[in-house]
This record gives structure tokens, C-alpha cells and sequence, in this order.
């Protein structure tokens, strides 16, 4: 089953049609290309230089959009790896639908996008929670030759998990697969976030094994992500197995998860299950921090249990960690 037919049945062909013809589309919205118009703030140096100095690191949006003025007016045309250069740029900026307008506007003056520019713009669509026209993109990209990679599919996947399209993300992992593509730990993190914000929690710690299945070993991003989630809706004996699963595959656990879990414990009124935890945290050489010692000492407070809370406070002290002013007056 090709990619396209997830496209078409989430965008109808009506809609992909009216999309790519520009009815309805921000890429061809006239308060889109406001910004274009603006001149170029600074020195008229030549784009190379700027593209070659670093000028893009430390970039605001009108400088940007000046910067693709200077450029859609040299002879000839920049070449399209500069232009994906500012384009992404522009992306990281977070100015999504200046991206997308920058993009229509090459095409109107006859550049031609590559496989890049397509994958840059399907993101902006996506991280701007624009899906159908994410997947219009899709469908122009493909009748012009051009096969989707995994950066593209990916981009597609956070855009599915963003609209809460869950059901068509795993599809679209399982099309990857089918297509040759092996999905990486980005990908699946992805998705393990996009199963969470819909209280998938099995489906998303189901996602682990399958990771291992397909080959490709989760890490502690993956990890974190999946022991957050279930920490976050009570969970905790789950979130207690994913810390055997993490060492039994050679995962060292670090701080934040052991936070993440005594956290937990201590909201669910687990404390000495917080405090053995703590302990054994201790004992594989991982030292708490002051948010340990804060989650602790406020559940311990809350217990009357002031014998431990002096014990803690007492090693905070020698280890120089300061504990927040809140937990002393508790």
C-alpha cells in the first residue's frame, strides 16, 4: 500500500485539489507576503556572505525575510541548498506560515522545490497543526517524482500525533516499514507522546517491545518519555517494571527518571516505596538531587514522619544542596 492512500483518505480530492490550486491555502493569503515586501534591515552585503558567516545562527524574521529579497533578486537564482538553508532557518524561528509563503513564493518565480524544500514546508504544516494541507503537499511532491523519506514521514507522524490522528500514525509507522523505511527512536518517541495525550498508556508501553522487535533499541529519551506518562496517570508499578526493563538492557537509569518515579510514589501516597527506592538509587551510585530530597521531604511532612525528614535534611546540608524555602516552613 503506497503512502498516498493515507493521504487521500484524510483529505478528500476535492480538498487536496482547492489546497494545491491555492483556494483556502495561507501559502497564497495576502497577508502572508506582508512581511516579504519589507526592506532588508542593515548592509545590502551579498547573500553568500551572510549565508557563509553564520549571519542564520543569530537571525530575526526581518532579517530573514529581507535575506530572501536580496536572494529572489540575484542572477541567476541562489542554488536551492541556500534557500533550504534559510528556509529552515525561518522554521526554527518557529514562523511556520513565513516558511510556507517564502516557499509559494519561489515557485511563482519559477524555482523549483527539491525533496528538501517539500520536507521543510510539510513540517512547517505539521508543527502548525495543518495536516490536510501537510498531505496536499504530500500528494504535488509524489506526482512530481518525488518519493517520501524518513524525514518526511516523520514530519507527517508528528503532524498526526499533533491533530490527535492516532490510529493513522501507527499506520503510517506500519506503511513505513512496508515501504523500507526503519523507523528510528525519534520516530518512535514520537508516537509514544502522541499515544500518551490520548491515555493510551498500553498501546504506548506495548510501543517498547516493538521497538526492540523492529531493532531498534529505545534509550533513555524513550525511556523517560514512557516512565513520565505513566508516572503522570498513576501507574507506578508499570513505571517501576520499565526501571527492571531499562536494566535489563544495559540502560543506565539517571536522576530524572528515579525523580520522575519517587515523584509519583510520594503523590500516591507510596512513601516508603519512595524511600527504598531512594535508597537503592543511592546504592547503584546515582546521587539525588534537590528536587529527590524536595519530593521526599514534602510527602514525608505530610506523614508527620519527622525523624526522616531530619535524616535528609541532615545529608542535603553536607552535601551543600539547598532545600527550598516552601519545604522548611511546610
Amino acid at each position: 500500500m503506497r503512502l498516498t492512500s493515507i493521504a487521500v483518505a484524510l483529505a478528500p480530492k476535492r480538498f487536496v485539489h482547492l489546497n494545491l490550486q491555492g483556494r483556502g491555502n495561507p501559502l497564497t493569503s495576502p497577508s502572508s507576503f506582508r512581511c516579504w515586501t519589507r526592506a532588508f534591515s542593515g548592509r545590502s552585503d551579498d547573500y553568500r556572505e551572510k549565508l557563509r558567516n553564520g549571519f542564520l545562527q543569530d537571525m530575526k524574521l526581518d532579517d530573514a525575510v529581507g535575506l530572501f529579497s536580496e536572494m529572489v533578486k540575484s542572477r541567476p537564482f541562489p542554488s536551492i541548498i541556500d534557500f533550504s538553508k534559510l528556509l529552515t532557518a525561518i522554521a526554527k524561528l518557529k514562523k511556520y506560515d513565513v516558511a510556507i509563503s517564502l516557499g509559494e513564493k519561489m515557485q511563482k518565480l519559477g524555482i523549483s522545490h527539491n525533496i528538501y524544500t517539500y520536507n521543510i514546508l510539510i513540517n512547517c504544516f505539521c508543527r502548525s497543526s495543518q495536516l490536510p494541507l501537510a498531505l496536499g503537499m504530500l500528494g504535488k511532491m509524489m506526482k512530481l517524482g518525488y518519493d517520501p523519506n524518513v524525514v518526511t514521514l516523520s514530519s507527517l507522524l508528528n503532524g498526526f500525533c499533533r491533530c490527535n490522528k492516532i490510529s493513522d500514525a501507527v499506520a503510517l509507522v506500519d506503511q513505513m516499514v512496508e515501504m523500507g523505511y526503519q523507523p528510528d527512536k525519534v520516530t518512535f518517541t514520537t508516537l509514544i507522546h502522541g499515544l500518551f495525550l490520548n491515555n493510551k498508556v498500553s498501546e504506548a508501553v506495548a510501543l517498547v517491545d516493538r521497538m526492540v522487535e523492529k531493532g531498534c533499541q529505545p534509550d533513555l529519551v524513550t525511556y523517560g518519555a514512557v516512565v513520565n506518562g505513566v508516572c503522570k496517570r498513576g501507574n507506578i508499578d508499570l513505571a517501576l517494571d520499565l526501571l527492571t526493563k531499562m536494566e535489563k538492557g544495559n540502560i543506565e537509569v539517571n536522576v530524572v527518571i528515579y525523580n520522575t518515579v519517587i515523584d509519583g510514589l510520594c503523590k500516591y501516597k507510596h512513601v516508603d516505596d519512595a524511600l527504598n527506592l531512594f535508597n537503592e538509587m543511592e546504592n547503584k551510585g546515582v546521587r539525588g538531587n534537590v528536587v529527590t530530597y524536595n519530593s521526599l521531604i514534602s510527602c514525608l511532612c505530610c506523614y508527620g514522619r519527622w525523624s526522616d525528614v531530619s535524616r535528609l535534611l541532615s545529608d542535603m546540608i553536607e552535601r551543600k544542596s539547598t532545600p527550598m524555602f516552601l519545604l522548611l516552613v511546610h
